[in-house]
């Protein structure tokens, strides 16, 4: 099991992380994918363990994430008394929102079988169905592309996802420059599609091949994120902490900084025209290094904390919020022929209800995409 941001940046901050880390282990191995709840359980109990009074003494450095993942090479200096206040800060939002089980994925390029958890190509999909198209509008009929295909019997499991079948995620289609994203509605499953396979066929000719796949014009297609397909090569599960693009981030941090440290401030940049405070205003190398601990959430993955270009739209409504699952993220990334890119430098969701996830029932997924 690999650890992700956040929680684990203590690897950097605390001397007893060695113990911290023993009984992590210890904990790993009688709960091999342990949920969010028995999380923050191990977390509390381990803290109460060392008394209301426990304190770190933090060395001059800290982890930056960077790409999703630390770059040792990028250590930005602070000093002890923030790293110090960083760490009870980190603690106290990971005990509020606990880390999510995640799976990344690496996207290379390679020749795929129907049954690989792939980007584009040809999908696996029995005879007798129909291929997607567009429910209605302009584009009425038009065949939608692959983006993604997720084989859960091939992957990592981690909590909460299948364990077997195929999700599929299809978007767009020739002359559509928003690639299958209603922007009125993120729930609108016209211009893209989700759609779950719980029991494989294992006999190929029962399944569509490339002859039976539509034609699609390729300069009518510019808007797509990537041409050809990649394999999606999985890494080990991890536990990833809240991101700071996440809505409820900022509401978090203000609630933790206040009652840890006795503050007043009621958003993170402050508004000093209103007389608002904010902890970049009171404390701006603390907001600096903190931005450095949580400003992940980036790259292709399953499950963990998401990324956003702009703003997470789960912050607009209470529907929107209740997806607070990230079934799949694919990310900007790569050059040349291998480049992912969603319009300039953007990222792309899909979101789900927890219990519909757990139910396997995708008819109501929110998708969306922003660029820089």
């Amino acid at each position: 099991m690999c650890f992700g941001s956040g929680l684990f940046v203590l690897e950097k901050i605390m001397p007893e992380l060695n113990d911290f880390l023993k009984e992590l282990r210890k904990f790993y191995k009688t709960n091999s994918a342990p949920d969010a709840q028995q999380m923050s359980d191990f977390i509390r109990t381990y803290a109460d363990e060392k008394g209301e009074n426990y304190t770190y003494d933090c060395p001059d450095e800290i982890p930056y994430r960077y790409g999703g993942y630390f770059d040792s090479s990028k250590l930005p200096k602070y000093s002890s008394q923030t790293l110090s206040k960083l760490g009870k800060l980190m603690t106290a939002i990971n005990m509020e929102i606990p880390p999510r089980p995640c799976v990344r994925f690496k996207p290379v390029r390679s020749e795929c079988t129907l049954f690989d958890s792939k980007l584009g190509g040809t999908p696996y999909f029995p005879k007798d169905m129909q291929l997607p198209t567009v429910r209605e509008g302009e584009l009425q009929g038009r065949p939608l592309r692959l983006l993604a295909q997720l084989n859960f019997g091939a992957l990592p499991h981690i909590e909460g996802f299948p364990e077997k079948g195929i999700l599929q995620f299809f978007a767009g289609c020739d002359d559509d420059d928003v690639v299958g994203v209603d922007f009125k509605d993120y729930f609108n499953q016209n211009g893209f599609r989700v759609i779950y396979h719980a029991d494989i066929i294992a006999d190929e000719s029962l399944l569509i091949s490339d002859a039976d796949m539509p034609e699609y014009d390729e300069d009518e297609f510019w808007a797509f994120p990537f041409k050809g397909e990649f394999l999606l090569k999985a890494s080990a599960p991890e536990f990833s902490a809240i991101s700071s693009a996440d809505y409820r981030f900022e509401d978090t941090v203000v609630k933790c900084y206040n009652q840890l440290f006795g503050g007043e401030i009621v958003s993170l940049f402050g508004n000093k025209r209103n007389n608002e405070l904010g902890l970049r205003m009171v404390d701006e190398k603390l907001y600096d290094a903190l931005w450095d601990a949580f400003g992940g959430g980036t790259g292709a993955k399953i499950g963990g904390s998401p990324f956003f270009t702009q703003d997470d739209p789960r912050g607009y409504n209470e529907d929107f919020a209740k997806c607070d699952t990230l079934l799949f993220q694919l990310d900007s990334e790569g050059d040349g022929e291998d480049e992912i890119m969603w319009g300039d430098c953007g990222v792309g969701n899909f979101f789900i209800n927890s219990d519909d996830l757990k139910n396997c029932d995708f008819s109501r997924v929110l998708y969306s995409w922003d660029c820089c």
